[in-house]
């Protein structure tokens, strides 16, 4: 049986909104979505419990229910993530001392050019909005073929007008600075959106197992199709963070003849709940896979990183151990002191890019 705590929330406000939510990186807390847990108001005080696995680490914020507005707390101004590690039960008190307005989606500036595909449905699986994002010598070189790049959470990629909190990664900006300084051949790159069964789509689970077989056996052949693309393994990769980076590994394991390339941003390699499996355990059992697709790994030092980083550094030592070698077919990068966010995936996104796509 797994242990649990039992969160409770308390909060008070100045000026009252609507409604408060605690939204944050757990199920519980909406994975994220504005209106993430929503609180009851008795009194002046908004209220809410939760259950988590005991040792989980959360992260959260308080909003009115939409990324409209967000919540200052006690005499700061500055709209920070908060962070609670539940290893026991715990009575959290917050007051909000002023609604602070996000700023409206910034202009399109996209460098490259966007294709917008639409939604896309897979047996088993929610649709989904698929986006192609084409660098700028696709079209300065037409008979050209390119590499292509397979990414989840594909809303927060190259536009802030879709991205979370509207900080994209800046594919746009880091392929095109890597390819003019010709350390790069420039790839394609398929964005896949996420939907509200993200957890269980980025999973080893049967909705993970539909999700790989949508982009192999629907997505790729229509890319292959409609793009000046290199097919083959070798020159077909996938990349994502979080639950994006287990997906992204299992992407590999599960189709070692179609993804030659994986880079996995702070991933989910154990887990209490939610991560349903040991990826390391499981490389380091199976005795007769052909893996070998080239692997990027790395991982921040702070909060949830560093819970996550015993998952990477046995991965690598599994990888090792059956002849793997960094700075040939593996690559392990720590980025000390970086968070569990966009902005630092944004910041050290180069590395895999020349891992994977490096002259």
């Amino acid at each position: 049986m797994i242990e649990t705590s039992t969160i409770n929330f308390e909060v008070t406000c100045n000026t009252p909104p609507m409604s408060v939510c605690i939204t944050g990186n757990h199920e519980t807390l909406g994975n994220w979505q504005p209106e993430g847990l929503p609180l009851r108001h008795r009194n002046g005080v908004w209220q809410s419990s939760l259950d988590v696995p005991k040792g989980t680490w959360l992260e959260f914020k308080v909003t009115d229910g939409t990324w409209e507005k967000e919540a200052a707390i006690a005499n700061s101004l500055e709209k920070e993530n908060l962070r609670l590690f539940a290893d026991e039960d715990k009575h959290v008190q917050l007051h909000i001392n002023d609604w602070l307005q996000n700023p409206q989606p910034m202009q399109d500036n996209i460098l490259g050019h966007v294709d917008y595909l639409g939604h896309f449905s897979g047996d088993g699986i929610r649709d989904r909005e698929v986006i192609v994002w084409l660098p700028t010598q696709y079209f300065a070189k037409p008979k050209q073929k390119f590499p292509v790049l397979y990414m989840h959470d594909g809303q927060n990629l190259v536009d802030p007008n879709t991205a979370f909190l509207n900080s994209d990664w800046g594919m746009d900006e880091t392929v095109e600075r890597l390819a003019a300084e010709r350390r790069i051949t420039p790839p394609i790159i398929v964005g896949l959106y996420n939907t509200s069964d993200r957890l269980e789509e980025y999973n080893d689970t049967q909705l993970g197992r539909d999700y790989l077989k949508f982009i192999v056996e629907k997505i790729k052949p229509l890319i292959d199709e409609r793009y000046r693309t290199y097919k083959s393994k070798q020159h077909t990769a996938v990349m994502g963070s979080s639950m994006g980076g287990l997906i992204s590994f299992l992407a590999t394991w599960y189709y070692p003849n179609v993804f030659g390339k994986a880079a996995c941003l702070s991933p989910m390699f154990w887990g209490k709940r939610h991560v349903k499996v040991n990826a390391w355990k499981m490389v380091e059992d199976n005795k007769s896979s052909s893996f070998d697709s080239k692997i990027y790994l790395d991982n921040g030092t702070v909060a949830l990183e560093r819970a996550l980083m015993p998952g990477c550094l046995n991965m690598v030592r599994v990888l090792e151990a059956k002849g793997y070698q960094q700075g040939d077919n593996l690559e392990w990068f720590k980025d000390e002191g970086a968070l569990h966010d966009e902005n630092a995936w944004a910041q050290r996104v180069w590395r895999p890019l020349e891992f994977m796509f490096g002259k």
